[in-house]
């Protein structure tokens, strides 16, 4: 559902501003009157330029799952749970497509319908598992399932970004002192040069030419560089771009590995969750290559998909389409002979996972040191080539 921006005078005339979702911007006028406030003006929330709108953070979803689990679990109804798990202050957002929820579950849809309807909040192995839950009446252990995987996504997203804090740090910092250098540092030597009417080092010549030229070709590259940005973020967009970067980043030298088993990881720790969950075999495909980042993966299992319903086992399915390393499809041929497909999953997965963090930290390991060779070398040579005539000057002064 679109993201409305509205403006509102409370009773005792305080301006209120906010965001909430709705299928419209009178329901959401509707709603905020019944809230006591007096409407003043509400606009759609609009991406511009082509960038995504704000999302719903897996950290709030996290809690909210876990309290709604927590309500269900005590005996509450679906709508008296909904109603207490939508009041979320810190998360209007979602606090106001909890309550669309809730209405349309008291107008009488299942919760897994509603929940379909808005997919920017709910995927598709959330509702999945609401459907699993409502056929089998054990709502609350199937969405705790779900909450475990969702705690292990997020643990994963946070060792990635953490892996990648550092060394970001270093590369800004890196530009912020090359910047100062250039624009601040380096034009009073220039003119400093200039009065000394002498023939200068070419290294300095160059880097002189360089700062002198620096107000006409640096708007250029950040046009160029920006257009370029955004040509490639459109191009990503579209299907064949997406499958054609996952490809492409998938044969990195180094970073292609680290790319590769983030996939592995999100494809069988959402297979085992949807399995474990009562989820048909190929439902459960089908249903994690819509939740599958990699595109490339995604079409390799769609392959897979097929192959199975012609009656191939998953084990043989996957080793056709090269869809996982070897000692993976091993390790699934023992889970489907003892029956414990989901658990052996699970194993794959946090293996995985485990060889994962191993290279992220030998990668931070390996970058930080290299990133602080490249600072030094280039502050160190940028100030090394500034200096060169100085070290002249008696020759210039004689």
């Amino acid at each position: 559902m679109p993201i409305y921006h509205y403006s509102a005078l409370t009773e005792r005339g305080v301006l209120a501003a906010g965001e909430g979702v709705a299928t419209s911007s009178e329901a959401l006028r509707q709603e905020l009157v019944a809230k006591g406030l007096l409407v003043q003006d509400i606009r759609q929330k609009n991406s511009g330029l082509g960038l995504r709108l704000k999302r719903i953070k897996a950290e709030e979803f996290l809690l909210f799952n876990q309290e709604f689990v927590a309500l269900i679990r005590a005996g509450l109804t679906i709508p008296d749970a909904l109603k207490i798990a939508a009041d979320r202050p810190d998360s209007p957002m979602l606090a106001s497509l909890l309550r669309h929820v809730n209405e349309e579950v008291h107008g009488g849809a299942l919760l897994s319908e509603a929940c379909s309807r808005h997919p920017e909040v709910f995927d598709g192995l959330y509702v999945s598992a609401i459907k699993t839950g409502e056929k089998t009446g054990v709502l609350a252990t199937v969405l705790e399932k779900y909450q475990a995987y969702l705690k292990r996504r997020v643990g994963l997203q946070k060792t990635i970004s953490h892996a990648l804090t550092y060394p970001v740090f270093l590369l800004l910092v890196l530009g912020t002192v090359l910047g100062v250098l250039f624009l601040f540092v380096m034009p009073r030597f220039v003119a400093m040069y200039t009065d000394f009417g002498a023939e200068l080092p070419l290294p300095t010549q160059i880097l002189v030419t360089l700062v002198n030229n620096l107000p006409f070709y640096l708007p250029v590259v950040l046009l160029l560089g920006t257009l370029g940005w955004f040509a490639i973020q459109a191009w990503v967009k579209t299907d064949a771009g997406r499958l054609r970067a996952d490809h492409l980043k998938g044969r990195l030298p180094i970073l292609g590995k680290v790319y590769q088993d983030i996939a592995i990881v999100q494809l069988v720790r959402t297979l085992a969750t949807l399995l474990s969950g009562g989820t048909p075999l190929v439902e459960a495909m089908r249903i994690t290559q819509d939740s599958l980042t990699n595109r490339a993966k995604a079409r390799a299992l769609a392959q897979a998909e097929n192959l199975v319903m012609g009656g191939q086992s998953l084990a043989s399915a996957m080793r056709n389409t090269q869809l996982m390393p070897g000692t993976a499809i091993k390790m699934i041929e023992v889970g489907e002979a003892s029956g414990g497909l989901d658990a052996m999953l699970e194993e794959i997965a946090q293996f995985y996972e485990e060889v994962l963090t191993n290279k992220l930290a030998r990668m931070t390991a390996l970058i930080e040191p290299l990133l602080m060779l490249i600072m030094g070398v280039m502050i160190g040579g940028t100030i090394i080539v500034m200096y060169l005539p100085i070290f002249q000057i008696a020759d210039i002064v004689k």
